[in-house]
């Protein structure tokens, strides 16, 4: 606020003659003026203090101004930082939905693409007739039963394709009719009865068959007889005939399961699901292994890499056994609780002789801080760390050796499969495929090294687990066994 020069002179004056006022004057002159000029200086002294009242009330809405200012100003930066965080969400969404409908361009073109190739070749469909190679194979792949009627089909499906070239979806109704046929034909049990043939003699009894798989006859009499359709041998399964059982028990099997199927809802029937003669003569030749007749078979089976995994099972057991023995006379414990009880009563003495008696790691710990005077904390400690610096490499001693084999042992396993399926692409190259047994014995024999592998692999990682904790609870015992001693001899409390 400001203040008038006028007013300024006259407070001045005034303050000058109280000055003078205070000298000794005579009359009543001079006192009526001085009382006047008392007055005037109150008068000035109010004015002055309702100006500076004034300034002050202005200096206050002025800082209060100032206040509301700031306080807009935030409120903007804060909906300024609002809306640019807004802002960049918003662009940050618009690539996004920029990609998606990239990408959704993308899938409909190729959607477009496929469906133009699907379309093609359903127009296509009635000139392929190599649909119908997966279900003639049907045909080879089980017995030779009722096949006139079922090439009758192909054959009319075949024409059928001719003729409606121009209508694809007739062509698939067609082509699916037959698909169902031949499935329901692999799926049905047919049994008749009647005159049969065995051999050269014609003889009534029961004909059975059991979908694509398995045929049998059984004739009734006196002189019963029995025949199984089964690929003829030397012939790779291609060709299959009538083949009549000698032995009795065959025999005995077929006509009991005839009768079973009379009377009951269910029949055990002797079924060759793998039109194997040779396969079926094994398996009923078969006799009951022992256990170590299994592994010495499966162990010559898998080749020479067997050995390598048998060594590394071996030396990983004697590894794990010889870690056991270790870990049990260094992890006792025996009676050191006691001697720490003893060193923490002051009775120091009296500890260093039970401590004589403790054996493992904790009681070498334990001997070294009671057994020794030290003459500080500092040279205990160096002391003790000089004991873990070597207890805790003979504790952890060998694991490393136990985790490598148990990781080498799947990986030669591997390395055996991979060479067993290279000699078994060397025999379908020379033999082809159509002999299952062969592709299903060699990829047998490839395996067998994986899964010993895998045997070895998986005890030997669990025996390194459990023996790593047990080194690291030793080794948590060690460090608490320390810290003991130390705070019994020197913490006080």
């Amino acid at each position: 606020m400001k203040i008038s020069l006028s007013k300024i002179f006259a407070i001045t004056a005034i303050s000058t003659g109280i000055l003078f006022a205070q000298t000794p004057l005579g009359g009543s002159a001079n006192g009526d003026n001085l009382v006047r000029e008392r007055a005037e200086l109150n008068k000035a002294k109010a004015d002055l203090e309702e100006a500076r009242q004034k300034r002050d009330m202005e200096v206050a809405a002025r800082w209060n101004d100032r206040e509301k200012a700031n306080q807009e100003r935030e409120l903007f930066n804060q909906k300024y930082e609002e809306a640019k965080d807004e802002l960049d969400r918003l662009m940050e969404e618009r690539v996004r939905l920029e990609e998606n409908v990239r990408v959704a361009r993308e899938d409909l073109a190729q959607v477009k693409e496929n469906a133009e190739a699907k379309r093609s070749e359903f127009l296509a469909l009635s000139a392929d007739k190599s649909i119908l190679e997966p279900l003639n194979q049907l045909k080879d792949h089980g017995i030779p039963y009722r096949l006139p009627q079922r090439i009758e089909n192909f054959n009319r499906t075949e024409k059928n394709m001719a003729l409606f070239r121009d209508d694809p979806l007739k062509v698939a109704k067609t082509v699916i009719d037959l698909a169902k046929k031949e499935l329901a034909f692999t799926r049905e049990m047919e049994w008749n009865k009647g005159e049969l043939v065995f051999g050269n003699k014609v003889a009534f009894g029961d004909e059975l068959r059991l979908g694509n798989i398995f045929a049998m006859r059984a004739s009734s009499g006196a002189d019963s007889s029995v025949a199984l359709m089964l690929p003829s041998a030397g012939d790779k399964g291609r060709i299959f005939s009538w083949q009549e059982m000698n032995t009795a028990e065959p025999k005995a099997e077929v006509n009991a399961a005839f009768e079973m199927a009379k009377d009951s809802a269910f029949a055990m029937i002797p079924v060759d699901v793998l039109l194997s003669t040779t396969l079926s003569s094994e398996l009923a030749s078969a006799e009951e292994k022992s256990f170590f007749e299994i592994c010495k078979e499966t162990f010559k089976s898998g080749g020479i890499l067997m050995c390598p995994i048998a060594a590394l099972f071996v030396l990983g057991l004697l590894l794990v056994l010889e870690r056991l023995i270790v870990l049990s006379i260094k992890g006792a414990t025996l009676r050191y609780r006691k001697v720490l009880d003893l060193a923490r009563e002051g009775k120091l003495e009296e500890a260093r002789e039970k401590a004589k008696k403790l054996h493992g790691s904790v009681g070498r710990v334990i001997k070294t801080g009671i057994l020794k005077d030290y003459p500080d904390r500092d040279s205990a400690e160096k002391a003790l760390e000089e004991v873990f610096a070597g207890e805790v490499p003979a504790l952890e001693r060998g694991l490393s050796s136990i985790s490598v084999m148990a990781t080498t042992a799947p990986l030669i396993g591997l390395l055996g499969t991979v060479m067993g399926m290279i000699q078994l692409f060397q025999v379908i190259t020379m033999h082809g495929t159509s002999d299952p047994k062969l592709l299903a014995g060699g990829i047998s024999v490839a395996l067998i090294t994986t899964e010993a592998g895998l045997i070895v692999a998986i005890p030997l990682q669990f025996l390194h687990t459990f023996v790593s904790n047990r080194v690291d609870a030793i080794r948590s015992r060690m460090e608490k066994a320390g810290l003991a001693v130390l705070n019994s001899r020197w913490l006080k409390g």
